[in-house]
């Protein structure tokens, strides 16, 4: 196993970000050039006070089974750091033959004084949308004026909206808060702006570690066609509705208890999802 050694390096390019920095690595280790890719087999998170990992590594723009390089890391650690959630980004890189592990070490900006177990929702206003409306940011979103709020139902009000996205093929859709708070009236208002990223669409589905026969079947049960617009959504239905019992069929034919990975492959050039299921 490799350890990459943490390189601090301020960056020209996030000087907007005021007294923001970022400290990245040159690469993964000395014998890695940038051109080499290895298989993101885990994301950690380090330093979370308040935000959730998944909402982090959602943000970053990188999923698990992705092949990627520094520069692919380098770019997810400019994600975070344009989220606006954070003073600092660092990552380390850990690698055992062409599987990869990203840490990312981040510093959370001090939290803002938005909504306490008495408060109420007030405004809410959304910007930067294109590919939804307003109406149906608002119905993903669900909390409605005068509701009481918190950070738990403010973040998965959120993810609720991600998914709205990823439904539609935006895939990395990310969503900034502000808010401003009307103390005599004990409400809160926000203000969300959406960077909706490119709209994905369904490229390969790669099965393996079964049977040519199990994988022509698996592949049979498999609606989302190539180039229609990718459905994160269908990803978990399949899941459970296809994979689940597919496994406890094949237990009952083998008396063996398979284990299976799925994963997406994003091509960011394509703009296409692969999607990877192992059996091991």
């Amino acid at each position: 196993m490799r350890i990459a050694a943490l390189k601090h390096l301020r960056r020209p390019s996030l000087i907007r970000f005021a007294a923001a920095t970022v400290f990245v690595l040159i690469a993964f280790a000395p014998e890695c050039s940038a051109q080499e890719k290895t298989t993101l087999r885990r994301v950690e998170i380090v330093g979370l006070q308040k935000l959730s990992p998944d909402q982090v590594i959602a943000t970053s723009g990188l999923k698990v089974g992705d092949l990627i390089d520094a520069s692919t890391i380098d770019a997810a650690a400019n994600n975070l750091m344009r989220s606006g959630w954070f003073k600092s980004v660092s990552y380390r890189v850990r690698t055992a033959d062409a599987d990869t592990t990203v840490i990312f070490d981040v510093e959370e900006k001090a939290v803002r004084p938005t909504a306490t177990t008495d408060d109420a929702l007030g405004q809410v206003v959304w910007s930067g949308n294109v590919a939804l409306t307003n109406q149906e940011l608002a119905s993903a979103f669900a909390l409605r004026a005068g509701d009481s709020v918190s950070r738990t139902k403010t973040d998965q009000a959120l993810d609720a909206v991600r998914k709205a996205y990823a439904h539609k093929g935006y895939i990395n859709a990310q969503i900034t808060e502000a808010t401003t708070r009307d103390a005599a009236n004990r409400r809160v208002n926000y203000q969300f702006a959406v960077r909706e990223g490119q709209q994905y669409r369904m490229g390969a589905l790669i099965v393996t570690g079964v049977s040519p026969l199990d994988v022509r079947q698996l592949k049979g049960k498999w609606t989302l066609a190539p180039n229609a617009v990718f459905d994160d959504s269908y990803l978990d239905q399949f899941r459970s509705t296809v994979i689940r019992p597919f496994v406890s069929s094949l237990a009952q034919r083998t008396g063996l208890r398979s284990k299976f990975e799925v994963s997406t492959k994003p091509d960011l050039q394509k703009q296409t999802v692969d999607v990877i299921i192992i059996f091991k």
